[in-house]
C-alpha cells in the first residue's frame, strides 16, 4: 500500500536538531523499517540513515478500534526502538487524528536519539616570535594541539554514536626542522630565520657555514639581525664537525664588525686547514760520473774521437768526492675536520765509506784518502789506486788517463794512449801507442812501435824488447832481449840483458850496457853515454835567453856608442836627454848582469849533472862496425867488429876501448834515480 500524503500535515520536522555538523543526507534520507496492515489501520515506520530519528505515518481504518499510544510504543519496542520515544507527540497526533477525523497523518517524528557533539579541529600553536623570526638551535617553533570537545551520542536503538573526529593540522617539515613526536613539537635544528608558508615550516640558515671543495677552508656568512658571538659561531663550526684550524682572532674581528655595522657577512674565512708539505728527497752528488759506458766528447769540428771514451774516473787525494744532501721528511696536512691529509714519502739515501775514503763527522761529506779510481758498489764508496783492464786495451775501454796505477793484462792496440800518475803494468804487447807513467812502466811483452810509439816515465822502464819506439825515462831502461831502431833518452842506465842494440839512438846519463851492440851489416847505431837530456833542455832554454839578451845589448850599444865617444857633447845635451842616456847605460849593465847570471846557472847545472853521470858503454859479446859513440866532446865510430867484454869511455879527449873485467849480472848494474 502506497504512502498517502495528507493535504493537512500535522507538523514539520526539524532536521537539523542535535548538531550543526550532522550530515544532512543522513538526517533526511529515510528507510522504511516497518510497514504493516493492522485492524486499526496501516502503520509505516521509517528511520533516518543515521538511526537517530524514527518517523511514523498512519492510515486510519474504518473499524471501530483505533491505534493507541501504547500500541505504537509497543510496536516500536518490538522492532528495537527503545530510546527517545516521543509518547506525548504520538498521543497528541492520535487524538488530533480522531478529533479532526483525518484519514492519514504526515510523517511524524516519534523517536529521537541523542546526537554526538563532534570534536573541534586541532590547532597549530606558534611558539616563535613572528615579528622577529630568528630562532636558536633547539628552539621550539610550532606545537600541534589535538582535536578536542567531542561527546558521544546515542541512537534510537540505544547504541552509542561516536562523534566525528576533529582534523589534525598538517604541517610539512622543511629544511632544518625536526619533529619531537612525543610533544608534537617542531624544533629548529639550527640558528636561523623561520619561514611558514603554505603549511611548510623551514628554518633558513642565518649563519651559513661554507666549506671549500678540498675541505681546507671554512667561511661564515650571516644575514641575521641579532648580535653575533664567538660562542655561536664556534657552536655552528663544531656542529659541522669543524674542529681544526679555527682562527679565533678572525672570528672576533667578524663579531665586532657585524655587531657594529650590521652589514651582512659573506663568506668570511674563519678556519683554515694545514696544507701537506712535501719533503725533499735525499740526494748524493758525486764529483765523478757514476754511470757506465763511454762518454764521448765532441771536438771543435763536431767530430768525436772514438778512443776517448772517458770511462776512466779519477779523484785526487783530499778531494771531496761525494756530498749527501739529507732528506727532509714530508709533513702530512690536516683539513678543517682534523682529518689527516697524506703526502708522499721522501726518498732516503745512504752512503758508506770504503777503502781510501773518509767521511766528515756529520756523515755528509766524503773525501778521497788516496788518488785513484772511485768505485761505487751499492751504497759503499771506495777509491782504488789500481785501474785494472782485464784483457786488451781496445775501443771498449778507450784511452786511459788515471791518477794511480794502471794494469792491463792483455795488449795495448795501436793508436791508444795510456797515462798514469803512478806505475803502468802491461801484461802483453804494446803497439804504436803513447804510454806515460808518473813512476815505472813495465811491459811483460815487447813494443812494436812502428816509429809512432812514445814511452815516457819518471821511473824505470822494463820490457822484453823495443822495436821502433821512442823512450824517455828518468830512471833505468831495462830490456831483456833487444832494442831495434829505437830512440831512448834516459837519466838512468840502459841495459839489454841478453840481446842486442841495433840501430837508433840511445842517450843514457848513467851509461849503456848490452850483450851485443850493432850488427854485422853495419847498421848505424848511435850511443851517447853520460848524456842528461833534462840538462840539455834546460841549457838550450838558457842559451836561447842569452842569445836574445846579446841581441838587445848589441842594439843598445849601436845607439849610444856615438854619444859615449864624444864626451864633450854629453854635458851639452838637454837634461831630459842626458837622463835618458844614463837610464839606458844602467839598463845595459843590468842586461850584462842577467847574462852573467844565466851563464853561471848553466855552468852550475852542468857541474852538478856530471857528478853522478857515468859516461861509458859496456858490451859483453860483440860491438860491430857502424856503431857511433859520443862521449862528452869526443866521438868515435867503430870501424870493425870488436869482441867483448869491453868498456868504452872518454879519456884524454878521445873514446877509449878497454877490456871489461867486472864479472856481474847485468841486472846489478841498475842505478837508482
Amino acid at each position: 500500500m502506497a504512502d498517502v500524503i495528507s493535504e493537512n500535515p500535522i507538523t514539520s520536522v526539524d532536521q537539523t536538531k542535535g548538531s550543526e555538523t550532522h550530515s544532512e543526507d543522513s538526517a533526511t534520507e529515510k528507510k522504511v523499517i516497518y510497514d504493516r496492515e493492522h485492524e486499526q489501520g496501516r502503520l509505516k515506520i521509517s528511520e533516518t540513515l543515521d538511526k537517530l530519528n524514527a518517523y511514523m505515518s498512519l492510515v486510519r481504518s474504518s473499524a471501530e478500534k483505533q491505534f493507541t499510544t501504547e500500541d505504537i510504543v509497543s510496536i516500536l519496542k518490538d522492532i528495537g526502538i527503545v530510546k527517545g520515544i516521543r509518547e506525548d507527540e504520538i498521543k497528541a497526533a492520535l487524538s488530533l487524528l480522531i478529533e479532526k477525523n483525518y484519514t492519514t497523518t504526515d510523517l511524524l517524528l516519534i523517536a529521537e536519539g541523542h546526537r554526538p557533539i563532534n570534536e573541534r579541529d586541532g590547532e597549530i600553536e606558534i611558539l616563535y616570535n613572528q615579528k622577529n623570526p630568528y630562532v636558536e638551535k633547539g628552539q621550539s617553533l610550532l606545537r600541534i594541539k589535538d582535536p578536542f570537545g567531542g561527546k558521544a551520542g546515542e541512537d534510537i536503538y540505544g547504541n552509542p554514536v561516536e562523534p566525528t573526529p576533529g582534523k589534525i593540522p598538517h604541517v610539512v617539515v622543511g629544511s632544518n626542522v625536526v619533529v619531537e613526536e612525543t610533544n608534537k613539537e617542531f624544533i629548529s635544528n639550527i640558528f636561523g630565520k623561520v619561514t611558514f608558508i603554505n603549511n611548510t615550516l623551514a628554518v633558513d640558515k642565518a649563519l651559513d657555514i661554507t666549506l671549500s671543495p678540498d675541505r681546507m677552508q671554512t667561511s661564515v656568512s650571516y644575514n641575521g639581525v641579532t648580535d653575533l658571538t664567538m660562542e655561536r659561531i664556534k657552536e655552528e663550526l663544531f656542529g659541522r664537525g669543524i674542529t681544526f684550524g679555527i682562527d679565533e682572532d678572525r672570528i672576533n674581528t667578524l663579531v665586532i664588525t657585524f655587531n657594529t655595522g650590521r652589514e651582512p657577512i659573506k663568506k668570511f674565512v674563519v678556519a683554515q686547514g694545514k696544507q701537506p708539505q712535501k719533503g725533499r728527497d735525499g740526494n748524493i752528488t758525486f764529483s765523478f760520473e757514476t754511470g757506465e759506458g763511454p762518454r764521448y766528447k765532441e771536438q771543435e769540428d763536431g767530430s768525436i774521437d772514438i778512443r776517448e771514451t772517458n770511462i776512466i774516473q779519477n779523484v785526487k787525494t783530499g778531494e771531496e768526492i761525494a756530498v749527501i744532501t739529507p732528506h727532509i721528511e714530508s709533513v702530512p696536512g690536516k683539513d678543517v675536520f682534523g682529518r689527516k691529509i697524506p703526502v708522499a714519502q721522501v726518498k732516503k739515501v745512504t752512503l758508506r765509506p770504503g777503502k781510501n775514503v773518509t767521511v766528515s763527522e756529520d756523515g755528509l761529506h766524503f773525501f778521497a784518502e788516496a788518488s785513484g779510481r772511485p768505485i761505487l758498489e751499492d751504497d759503499k764508496l771506495s777509491v782504488s789506486e789500481v785501474f785494472l783492464v782485464s784483457g786488451d786495451l781496445n775501443l771498449a775501454v778507450g784511452n786511459i788517463d788515471f791518477d794511480g796505477i794502471v794494469e792491463i793484462t792483455g795488449d795495448v792496440e795501436d793508436g791508444f794512449k795510456v797515462k798514469a800518475s803512478k806505475t803502468i803494468i802491461i801484461g802483453g804487447l804494446v803497439g804504436a801507442c803513447d804510454i806515460e807513467a808518473g813512476l815505472d812502466i813495465q811491459i811483460n811483452g815487447g813494443c812494436n812501435g812502428k816509429e809512432q810509439a812514445h814511452l815516457q816515465c819518471s821511473g824505470n822502464l822494463e820490457a822484453r824488447y823495443l822495436n821502433e819506439a821512442q823512450v824517455t825515462a828518468r830512471g833505468d831502461v831495462i830490456i831483456k832481449n833487444e832494442v831495434v831502431n829505437s830512440d831512448i833518452r834516459c837519466l838512468g842506465r840502459v841495459s839489454v840483458n841478453s840481446g842486442s842494440v841495433r840501430g837508433g839512438r840511445i842517450a843514457a846519463k848513467k851509461g849503456i850496457e848490452s850483450f851485443d851492440i850493432g850488427s854485422d851489416i853495419g847498421v848505424k847505431t848511435r850511443l851517447i853515454p853520460g848524456d842528461d837530456y833534462e840538462l840539455n833542455q834546460k841549457c838550450s832554454e838558457i842559451e836561447a835567453v842569452i842569445i836574445e839578451k846579446n841581441k838587445e845589448m848589441e842594439q843598445i850599444n849601436k845607439t849610444i856608442a856615438p854619444l859615449l865617444k864624444n864626451k864633450e857633447l854629453l854635458p851639452k845635451l838637454p837634461e831630459e836627454q842626458r837622463n835618458k842616456i844614463i837610464e839606458t847605460i844602467n839598463y845595459l849593465k843590468q842586461l850584462q848582469e842577467e847574462k852573467d847570471s844565466l851563464n853561471n846557472t848553466k855552468n852550475e847545472l852542468i857541474t852538478e849533472s856530471l857528478k853522478d853521470a857515468v859516461p861509458e858503454a859496456v858490451v859483453h859479446h860483440y860491438i860491430y862496425h857502424g856503431v857511433i859513440l859520443k862521449v862528452g866532446d869526443s866521438r868515435r865510430e867503430i870501424a870493425s867488429k870488436l869482441e867483448g867484454p869491453l868498456r868504452l869511455y872518454e879519456e884524454n879527449e878521445r873514446v877509449t876501448v878497454e877490456p871489461y873485467s867486472e864479472k856481474r849480472p847485468l841486472r846489478q848494474a841498475r842505478s837508482a834515480v
